[in-house]
Formats: C-alpha cells, structure tokens, sequence
C-alpha cells in the first residue's frame, strides 16, 4: 500500500517524562482506520521540531502504521519559557529521559505488537543508550553520529563548528545566557545547558562515551535487536566513520548498515542531514519500511 497525501489524522498528545516534564507529540493515525501495522516513535534531532518528521509520520500512517512525533524538552512545542537560559536542561536529559518517556507511552497506548524505534542523529542516541531499559522490536538510526568536531571531513566545516563549540558557545552563554544558535545554523532554540554538554562532548575522542557521569559505554553494549544504521553520503557531519563510533559500540545487537550515494552530482541529488525527512525524498522510505517488515514480521 501506498501513503497516499493526507493519509493520517493527528491526534495531540502529552508524553510525560521520569522527571515530571511534560512533552508535546502528535500521534498519527491512519485516516482509514484502526492502525494494523507497526507502531513507530520518531524521535527528533537536536534542535529539531516535530514539524519536520510529519510527512514521514503521515507516510507511516498510509502503510497502517501508528507513528508519534514529539519535541524534546527545551524544543518545538515542548518550549518553556526559562529554557534558553536553562543550564540544568541538557542533552543527557533528551538521552535519558525524553527518548525512553516517548517510548513507553506509545507502548503503553498500542500494547501487544510490534514496535520500532527511528531516531535522527541524537535521538537515535538516546533510543540506543535505553534500549535494555525501554526496549522496541528494531531500531533505525537516521543520519545519527557522535558529534567528535574532528571526524567532520570538509575542512570549513570542522572550523565552523569548532569555533561554535570552542568559542562562540563559552562567550555567548556567559555574556547572553544563552547561545544564539539559529543565527549559527546549528538548528532552532536549543537551551544552553545542551549547548554547554555538546560542546563538551564534541571535543572528546570517545564523545559521550568517555563521559564519567554516565554509563553510556555501558548501555549501548547491552542493546539487541535487530538495527539499521543508514547513513547518506553527503551528510556533512554523520559520515560512515562517525556513525561507527556509536554502532561499534553495539556488540550484543544485530546491526545492518545501509550507506545510500546522494550529493549534488549524483543522480539521486543532495540530501544531508536533514533531507531524508522532506517530501522531495520520499523514494527513500520504503527502504526503511521494508527493512522494518522484513525484520518484524
């Protein structure tokens, strides 16, 4: 069956985390129906609202797919107003909390099937990192790397985000209280406690794995099941050796990896780290769907 435009109706929901936080989803339902397939979570890269990920939900929801989108704390939709300067808001809690929490309540509204997990680039992260604690029947990891600034491979590039982690974050988070990162092109409103942990964490050659306040070494290797890691050859900054930080990590799951050739030479066109999501490269999702049903049933 093909998703036809406008195969879903939306239904908003609140997903609240461990910790009490409230977050904001929007549950996709198909339009013709009862839901018979798959329940998918989408969760969200940083600095990244939900707007973007719903005509793949609303694509979802025409294979008879239940599909949640939602906002990590501090983003979208799930915004306060203390956020931006929050330095208590970090990523960690995206990781740990968000993930898991967004997780369990599609598993609690669509008990007894199969469930999958498809995280763009950090919250891929966080669905791996509580995998063991929150599992799903498979997991797919969109364009999702640790964020070392030394494995970026355009040279300009690195710089850039370098000087963003290294220099703009401290100065401007010390005389703004926040880091002013849509101006920088690093996404929407992201508090500046995530800013303050990233750029920690960029700098590190194991990235978040070598942090001693967490367990995330840990983690990853007790996560199984079935995953796909797909990488699209002209994402700046989740290139293959960047990704494999995270899947090697990964020594008790069953990973599969799917390298997919794009860029502006090539036939398929440029899609980066954002482009799988968008409408223009919706010849792309089956690829997905069909691993999924190939893996579950």
């Amino acid at each position: 069956m093909n998703a036809q435009p406008g195969a879903a109706t939306t239904e908003a929901v609140t997903i609240t985390a461990a910790d009490g936080r409230e977050l904001v989803g929007t549950l996709f339902l198909p339009a013709s129906g009862e839901p018979t397939g798959t329940a998918a979570v989408l969760h969200p890269a940083t600095g990244v609202n939900q707007h973007l990920y719903r005509k793949f939900a609303d694509y979802l929801a025409g294979q008879g797919w239940p599909a949640l989108t939602y906002d990590l704390r501090g983003s979208g939709l799930s915004v306060v107003a203390s956020d931006k300067k929050d330095t208590t808001v970090r990523m960690s809690d995206w990781i740990l909390k968000d993930v898991p929490a967004a997780t369990a309540w599609l598993k609690e509204r669509f008990p007894g099937r199969k469930h999958v997990g498809i995280g763009h680039s950090v919250g891929a992260h966080g669905m791996l990192a509580t995998q063991a604690q929150e599992p799903v029947d498979a997991m797919v990891m969109i364009a999702s790397h640790a964020g070392i600034t030394a494995t970026i491979s355009m040279r300009t590039e690195r710089a850039k985000i370098w000087a963003i982690f290294n220099i703009i974050t401290p100065v401007t988070s010390k005389v703004l209280g926040y880091v002013p990162v849509e101006q920088l092109g690093v996404g929407k409103q992201i508090p500046v406690g995530v800013m303050t942990q990233w750029a920690r964490w960029s700098r590190q050659p194991d990235y978040f794995f070598g942090d001693p306040e967490f367990d995330l070494a840990t983690r990853y290797a007790a996560a199984t099941g079935p995953v796909l890691s797909v990488v699209l050859t002209d994402d700046l900054w989740a290139n293959r050796a960047a990704v494999d930080v995270l899947t090697d990590r990964m020594t008790s799951a069953k990973v599969e990896k799917l390298d997919i050739e794009c860029g502006k030479v090539t036939p398929r066109g440029a899609v980066g780290h954002m482009g799988f999501y968008r409408s223009r490269n919706r010849e792309l999702w089956p690829q997905v769907v069909g691993w999924v049903r190939e893996k579950l049933h």
